[in-house]
């Protein structure tokens, strides 16, 4: 059992510290700014350009370990408006706790935070199969 447990704690190890890192805010990056940030706070998610949508200007970044997707949105000047992080249910107790900790709660599944002088809403969202975390500027 101990052979197995210095193979799994490093990866659990990891995915603790890229919850604490959570709270960068990327609202307001540039593309280049963006994947700078997540290669140093999060390596395990990678750039997903298979999904096409004409609708919507954004980065799709996807980690396949914890099954987890960060969605950029875009301006047409290419600035970061707002994020969707959807998740597995396997992380929900996790990012709840992240979220309780980091932020000040505003209601039921809503936190807030200020940045830069700038107030933002965190709200998630409970679906059938994932839940999602949006992060907008008020």
């Amino acid at each position: 059992m101990t052979a197995h447990l210095k193979y799994i704690l490093p990866g659990l190890l990891l995915f603790t510290l890229s919850l604490q890192a959570f709270p960068q805010n990327y609202i307001g990056m540039h593309p280049a700014e963006i994947a700078t940030a997540l290669k140093t706070e999060y390596p395990q998610f990678k750039i997903d350009k298979n999904a096409v949508n004409h609708a919507y200007k954004y980065l799709k970044y996807v980690d396949k370990i914890s099954e987890q997707t960060i969605l950029f949105f875009l301006s047409d000047n290419n600035i970061c408006t707002y994020v969707r992080w959807m998740s597995d249910y396997s992380n929900l107790n996790d990012m709840v706790g992240m979220l309780n900790k980091r932020y000040r709660k505003s209601g039921e599944n809503t936190w807030s935070f200020t940045d830069k002088s700038e107030n933002f809403t965190v709200k998630m969202e409970e679906e059938e199969w994932y839940f999602t975390i949006t992060f907008r500027k008020n």
